[in-house]
């Protein structure tokens, strides 16, 4: 009897490393499987805002590795943490999602946000309702309009730029400066003061509990002429901005004459001409 109790123990024994090795044995087929047909990709635990130095979550092991299936991988995606070292987000990054490389701006020289050749970036800050509340994301083309108030101070040569000769000269004709260079806006002047341009880069104010966005300032960084961003700078400091989203059928805009009060309309007219 105890003989035949020994041989059945032996037997249960090689039964359960029987089972153990065909377990481990599938899990590791599955595995290489897996492996075969995935990537290590750099991917972050938390969200990232944009501009933001990369250093510091590298040492606080924000960064892990994780396999993402070949057929998922976004071009230039970061393959090594290394790759991060010395750089800093030039757009957001999400929790868990690739890391690509044209999101972040680490190098001299670099071009990471896409700016148009011949043209430079140009950071402008606009709040509420005059930046869409929060709605323009990044490759979005908006107009920019302009307000200049009446009694404005503004150069005959940056009113080049929206009237023509004749209706500068009957400006001039009803200003009270005295300055010959310079024109007092005798009523309200709206207009759009860049039709169209792109968005390069925005960070709006974080969103609520249901995703629309939250009242607040957007930081935006337009894909600006050399001409129509020395008009924006100037813009800022002598008139109110307002942007107006494109939608993609129509992101070049459209041809509209600008709004003025009835005493400036009956001196120059509504268009420009």
């Amino acid at each position: 009897m105890r003989s035949r109790g020994l041989v059945v123990a032996i037997a249960v024994v090689l039964a359960v490393l029987a089972a153990v090795g065909v377990i481990v044995y599938t899990s590791s087929v599955r595995e290489n499987a897996t492996s075969e047909n995935t990537v290590q990709l750099v991917t972050s635990s938390q969200d990232i805002q944009a501009n933001t130095p990369l250093d510091p979550l590298i040492a606080q092991n924000v960064f892990k590795l994780t396999a993402i299936p070949n057929d998922a991988v976004v071009p230039q995606a970061v393959t090594s943490i290394d790759q991060l070292q010395g750089q800093v987000t030039s757009a957001p990054i999400y929790q868990n999602e690739q890391i690509p490389m044209n999101r972040l701006s680490g190098g001299t020289g670099s071009n990471n946000l896409g700016i148009t050749p011949g043209n430079v970036g140009l950071g402008l800050q606009v709040a509420g309702a005059a930046s869409v509340n929060g709605y323009v994301q990044q490759g979005s083309h908006v107009v920019l309009y302009a307000t200049f108030n009446k009694g404005t101070l503004v150069s005959k040569q940056s009113l080049k730029f929206f009237l023509s000769g004749a209706q500068i000269a009957k400006l001039q004709n009803v200003s009270t400066s005295t300055n010959p260079n310079l024109i007092f806006m005798p009523t309200d002047y709206t207009f759009a003061l860049v039709p169209s341009v792109r968005v390069l880069a925005v960070t709006n104010p974080p969103a609520d509990t249901t995703g629309k966005p939250t009242a607040g300032t957007s930081n935006f960084v337009l894909d600006l002429s050399p001409a129509d961003a020395s008009n924006v700078v100037f813009a800022v400091g002598h008139s109110t901005l307002y942007l107006g989203l494109l939608p993609p059928e129509n992101d070049n805009g459209y041809a509209e004459p600008g709004t003025i009060g009835a005493p400036l309309a009956r001196v120059i007219g509504v268009n420009k001409g």
